[in-house]
C-alpha cells in the first residue's frame, strides 16, 4: 500500500503512476540500456529486459512484445475504410510504428510524418527500433518533417495544395497544458482542412479506462466541429483498455470492412472493435470539449488519475 505523502509526490510528473512505479522496479533489476539521455523536449530511457521498453518522461512509449497491437488499431480501421489511400500524414510517431502499419498499403504514395524531437527520429533510424518499425523511416515514400506540428499545418495550409485522405495523430497523452493545445478544437479545425473529401481523421485517444473523461472530450471536441466520429477501443497488455476516434466531414460505418492488408492482431471484422461496453458509454455525457478558450483536458487527464488513485490512499 502506498503512503500518501508518496502519491503526492507522483502526481506532479508527467506520466501514468503505473509507469512509474514499473519503471522503478525495473531499474532496480539492472537492465541493459540502450539509451538513456534528455532531449530538448524530453527525458528519454531506452532499456531491455525480456522486451525492449522506450519511456518519455518515464511514461511508457512502447513494448517491442505489443507494441503491435497498439499501432495496427491506431493505423488499419481508418485506412481500411478509406478507399482512396494515396496520400497520408501523420502527426507524432516519430518511432516509425504507425508508419510501418501505413506502408502495407501499396496504393500509398505519399507519407508525410511531423515529428517534434529529432533524438526520436534518430533513434527510430537506428538498432534495435529500425529493426522493430521495419526501416520504415528509410522507405522512398517518406517524407520526415522534424518540427512542430502546428507550424507544419500551417505551413502546408498556407501553400495550398496538398489534401491527405488519412491523418493519423499519435501525440503523447494531454498531461499539461501545452500537450492539451494538440487536441483542441482549433487544432482539429486546421487538420479538418487538409482532409481531402472523404478523408479521414484518426486520433490515439487514451485509455478508456482509466482516462474515460478524455477519452470523451476527444470525441466531443471533433464533434462540435461537424465531423461524423465513431468511437473504439483495443485491449493492450502494456497499457490495458486504449482508445481511438475516428472522424470524417462525411458519414461512414465500420459495418462490412475487414483488413485489406496483414494485421496479426485485429478481428477480422472491424466493426466488432465499435461495439463499446455500456458502463464505457455513460460517461460520454459527462464531458465536455477541448479548445483554446477553455483548455479543459488536461484537468480531465489528472481527475481521471486521481479518482484512479484514490484507492491507494
Amino acid at each position: 500500500m502506498q503512503k500518501r505523502s508518496t502519491i503526492r509526490r507522483i502526481r506532479p510528473v508527467r506520466g501514468d503512476y503505473w509507469d512509474l512505479i514499473t519503471l522503478r522496479f525495473l531499474m532496480k533489476e539492472k537492465p541493459k540500456i540502450l539509451y538513456r539521455g534528455k532531449s530538448r523536449f524530453q527525458n528519454i530511457v531506452m532499456l531491455e529486459t525480456k522486451d525492449i521498453r522506450l519511456y518519455l518522461d518515464k511514461q511508457l512509449q512502447f513494448s517491442s512484445v505489443d507494441e503491435r497491437v497498439y499501432h495496427e488499431a491506431l493505423v488499419h480501421p481508418a485506412m481500411s475504410m478509406t478507399p482512396i489511400r494515396r496520400n497520408v500524414l501523420i502527426l507524432g510517431g516519430g518511432d516509425g510504428f504507425a508508419l510501418r502499419e501505413v506502408l502495407k498499403y501499396k496504393d500509398v504514395r505519399s507519407v508525410d510524418l511531423v515529428e517534434l524531437d529529432p533524438k526520436m527520429i534518430e533513434l527510430a533510424k537506428s538498432k534495435p527500433v529500425s529493426e522493430l518499425n521495419g526501416r520504415s523511416l528509410a522507405d522512398e515514400r517518406v517524407q520526415v518533417y522534424v518540427m512542430d506540428a502546428r507550424k507544419y499545418l500551417a505551413g502546408r495550409l498556407k501553400a495550398g495544395s496538398k489534401r491527405y485522405n488519412v491523418i493519423i495523430q499519435d501525440f503523447p497523452d494531454p498531461a499539461d497544458k501545452t500537450l492539451s493545445k494538440l487536441y483542441t478544437k482549433e487544432f482539429y479545425q486546421q487538420v479538418g482542412r487538409l482532409l481531402a473529401p472523404g478523408g479521414k481523421l484518426v486520433v490515439q485517444a487514451n485509455s478508456t479506462e482509466d482516462k474515460p473523461s478524455v477519452y470523451w472530450s476527444i470525441y466531443h471536441t471533433l464533434r462540435s466541429l461537424g465531423m461524423h466520429t465513431r468511437s473504439y477501443y483495443v485491449y493492450v497488455p502494456s497499457f490495458g483498455d486504449w482508445g481511438f476516434q475516428i472522424a470524417s466531414y462525411r458519414k461512414f460505418d465500420p459495418k462490412g470492412h475487414r483488413p485489406v492488408v496483414e494485421a496479426r492482431t485485429l478481428p477480422s471484422r472491424l466493426s466488432t472493435l465499435f461495439k463499446l461496453p455500456k458502463e464505457l458509454l455513460q460517461g460520454r455525457r459527462t464531458v465536455q470539449p477541448n479548445s483554446l478558450k477553455n483548455l479543459r483536458l488536461f484537468q480531465y487527464f489528472h481527475r481521471d488519475q486521481n479518482d484512479d488513485l484514490s484507492h491507494l490512499k
